[in-house]
């Protein structure tokens, strides 16, 4: 009986992972408008039902595909951070590798989409709103992890809460910009003005903390 419930689980992960990566092919290809049960069905070749059985709105499944982004960011942060041992300069490295493996990086756009959507409706707002919240808490845990203060007045996380920010600006600018050297000439410019207030932590190359519904650790995952 056990051997079968584990099976039935197993399925129903795989079904909703297959719904989330549909949803998430959705707004890379079509946009949150786009962005339907009837085109989500079609992409995930699935029956009519198999959505609602597995999440109780659309706003469910966007939830969940949200979500999903999320944690695969931070677990590529964590698996990119996890190879600066060594690094001459480890903020810069930091900062450079959350460039590189997160923000610029076609898997970012579905985020991306969903965050220009919201603007427009209050319903995505509110989704959007709670899965943010989680995500500064989740960010703020790694850069205590990684980073310290060289001045007692400096805040780590709110200086790692500006740097998310301008990463997510930069992504957001990265299909108008036509000399992309720019992008690290200025991150390069933001990398000096954080080195007069943070510091990599020392020999640290371990995974950050991961909320515990997450049942993986970064470096399994």
């Amino acid at each position: 009986m056990n051997a079968q419930r584990r099976t039935q689980e197993q399925r129903s992960d795989a079904m909703r992972e297959r719904i989330i990566q549909a949803v998430l092919t959705c707004l890379e290809k079509d946009g949150f408008a786009g962005t339907t049960v009837s085109r989500i069905i079609n992409i995930a070749g699935v029956s009519r039902g198999a959505p609602l059985h597995h999440f109780s709105s659309k706003a469910d499944m966007i939830a969940a595909a949200a979500e999903h982004l999320i944690r695969q960011h931070y677990i590529q942060l964590g698996k990119a951070i996890a190879k600066l041992h060594g690094s001459e300069d480890r903020l810069e490295a930091l900062i450079f590798g959350a460039w590189k493996n997160v923000f610029d990086q076609p898997e970012f756009i579905p985020l991306m989409q969903l965050l220009t959507a919201s603007q427009h409706d209050p319903e995505l707002a509110s989704i959007l709103q709670r899965v943010w919240t989680s995500n500064y808490f989740i960010v703020g845990n790694a850069a205590d992890h990684y980073l310290e203060a060289i001045s007692e007045d400096t805040d780590v996380r709110s200086m790692m809460m500006l740097t998310q920010w301008l990463l997510r600006g930069m992504a957001q600018d990265l299909h108008i910009v036509a000399d992309k050297t720019l992008f690290d000439r200025y991150l390069k410019v933001w990398c000096n003005m954080l080195a007069v207030h943070l510091r990599a932590r020392a020999d640290v190359n371990d995974p950050p903390p991961y909320p515990p519904k997450w049942e993986l650790p970064l470096s399994d995952a």
